[in-house]
């Protein structure tokens, strides 16, 4: 299990399953040894992994009910797929979109060590799909399925981008991403290009240790909340701005 997102509207807990090919949904106060409410596995899903870690990276999206994973396609080296279903399936379903091709940008999975799958978070606000992997963030719309491109793209050495952590976006308008591979950045969602951020928390200047797993936000708390899991850390970082400053208007 490499990803887990909670599902605050329907109180549910879903998981995916990397060695059995499948994306697991329990009861929001599951404990024990429950069975899952719900499973999407077998063939038709076109769920597979390889043997660097495949579909180790998953998204929700509460509000328009679908679930997002990664995968490679059926040739193995690059050029992977997003698959999306919706969040009630259950069983060998088919997905309801498939999101791939070459103008997407897709060349994943970038084969490093433990491989390199997308981070993906879905914007129900602006209904875009923000899809983060290699030191690249490209966002679609929200329902773009097939060989489409991108909205826009935010890449290149100003960005500091390395494809370390996950992305989120918040209500606010500020992409947060690991950068730097010891640092968080946020971006404003209206700018594109080889833009610099906005904001920076070098976590690893302020708590002596890097990024080491999915970071993830707490709105209500207004903070973010980054994992090292080589270490067996959680590190908890107040920030306000992401939360309550609207991200401008792009300059140009």
């Amino acid at each position: 299990m490499h990803a887990l997102e909670f599902d605050p509207i329907h109180d549910e807990l879903v998981v995916n399953s990397p060695l059995n090919n499948a994306i697991l949904t329990f009861r929001g106060g599951a404990k024990g040894e429950e069975p899952p409410v719900r499973v999407i596995m077998g063939p038709h899903t076109q769920i597979q992994s390889t043997a660097y870690n495949g579909n180790d990276k998953m998204a929700l999206d509460p509000v328009n009910g679908e679930i997002y994973i990664g995968v490679a396609t059926s040739g193995g080296k690059g050029k992977g797929v997003i698959l999306v279903f919706d969040r009630t399936a259950t069983g060998d379903v088919a997905p309801k979109r498939m999101l791939g091709g070459p103008d997407t940008g897709f060349d994943f999975p970038i084969f490093r060590k433990g491989g390199d799958f997308p981070h993906m978070a879905i914007d129900p606000k602006r209904n875009l799909l923000f899809v983060s992997v290699g030191g690249v963030i490209s966002a679609f719309d929200r329902t773009a399925s097939g060989n489409a491109k991108p909205k826009f793209v935010i890449k290149g050495p100003q960005t500091l981008l390395l494809g370390e952590g996950a992305v989120r976006i918040t209500e606010a308008g500020w992409i947060v991403a690991g950068c730097e591979r010891t640092s968080v950045c946020a971006y404003n969602v209206n700018e594109s290009g080889n833009v610099a951020p906005h904001w920076r928390v070098p976590v690893a200047k302020i708590a002596g240790v890097g990024l080491g797993g999915q970071l993830t936000l707490d709105p209500i708390h207004k903070e973010l909340i980054v994992p090292n899991g080589g270490r067996n850390i959680v590190m908890t970082f107040s920030w306000p701005e992401i939360f309550d400053t609207p991200a401008p208007a792009a300059s140009n």
